[in-house]
């Protein structure tokens, strides 16, 4: 008879667990049906065009009246274009199964020149089962590239040429590493997704919160605030206080603000959150893989986080058509990356796209 009871409870219980399992995949087939999903990393349409009032400033015109182009920087130019041709020599690229990498893209509103928009923030989600680590590594938009098809010139321009996918192999070929899947949003989607959140809990400096105080009334001074999603936009793209090494630290900061935020959040309600979430981004993830990486989420949570930006050493700044570019040495900022990224992981080795 105890027998008989115990194996009802055991047949009960794996009932709720079946149930529960299908509600969660039946949510996720119903969310996946409104995700903007790129299998090739093609846009279904360019980036928007009409900018917001406060962001009409150009996302790539950072303060360069300090450089000028002499000899010297024309030289420095013509070393960092034969390092990108060597670089390049090299058609290998680093992966591996216990390696998983995203590459986040926030992308400014299109243009004729720059039809997809310009990559304003590009941060490689690297997780790393074996060294049990989640790595948040910021790619400096300045950074001179080579993009396939095109000149050697700043990282953020392979999005605005090519969208998604070109920003991808431009990455790969450059960086050595892969790229497993990607998620891009434009201004518009990322002011919605955190007014979708309810805001974001930021603590602002005093210079931060003199910008922000600059067009939005009630930022009195340094402290902890609560952002909507066009006072985030600005906070994330401020640059003109300090550096774009410390504008990097900013998107990684709010970031780690939004994880902290649904860290706290009920399984319904993140699902719910989701719902909305979703339609407002891009990517290439496949219902599968979607669900796959929700499952694997749940244990990486656990792992430590760590930062990152590269170039990691202090870099040369020239001119390259009026643009501002970071000359980077590829050998130390490769060998640093991988270094990191594949601790303790004995990786694989393919061929750049």
């Amino acid at each position: 008879m105890q027998f008989i009871r115990r194996h009802k409870l055991f047949t009960l219980l794996l009932a709720l667990l079946l149930i529960l399992a299908a509600g969660v995949i039946a949510w996720l087939h119903h969310a996946y049906r409104r995700v903007d999903y790129l299998p090739d990393g093609i846009p279904k349409s360019t980036a928007a065009t009409k900018p917001a009032e406060l962001f009409q400033e150009d996302p790539d015109a950072d303060d360069i009246t300090d450089l000028t182009v002499d000899e010297a920087a024309s030289n420095a130019l013509l070393d960092a274009d034969d390092r990108i041709r060597k670089n390049l020599d090299d058609s290998k690229i680093w992966s591996s199964d216990r390696v998983f990498n995203v590459l986040l893209l926030g992308y400014d509103y299109g243009s004729k020149t720059y039809p997809y928009g310009r990559s304003d923030a590009m941060i490689v989600v690297s997780v790393n089962r074996t060294a049990r680590k989640v790595q948040l590594i910021s790619l400096s938009r300045a950074a001179y590239v080579a993009i396939p098809g095109y000149s050697n010139t700043r990282l953020s321009h392979a999005h605005g040429y090519g969208g998604p996918r070109l920003a991808i192999q431009t990455v790969e070929q450059n960086y050595k590493f892969r790229i497993d899947q990607f998620i891009a949003c434009s201004f518009d989607a990322f002011q919605a997704i955190i007014d979708t959140l309810g805001g974001v809990n930021i603590t602002l400096t005093e210079k931060e919160a003199a910008v922000l105080r600059a067009h939005f009334s009630g930022f009195s001074g340094a402290g902890t605030y609560a952002l909507n999603g066009a006072q985030a936009l600005l906070y994330v793209r401020t640059r003109k206080i300090d550096t774009d090494r410390d504008r990097t630290g900013r998107q990684r900061k709010l970031l780690l603000a939004l994880a902290e935020q649904a860290k706290r959040m009920s399984a319904s309600q993140l699902m719910a959150l989701l719902d909305e979430v979703l339609p407002l981004v891009q990517t290439d993830f496949s219902q599968k893989a979607l669900l796959r990486q929700v499952t694997n989420g749940m244990s990486a949570l656990r792992f430590d986080c760590v930062q990152a930006v590269v170039p990691t050493k202090p870099t040369k700044l020239v001119l390259r058509d009026d643009f501002e570019v970071m000359l980077l040495d590829w050998g130390y900022e490769i060998d640093r990356l991988h270094e990191t990224m594949y601790q303790d992981v004995i990786p694989d080795y393919e061929e750049a796209p």
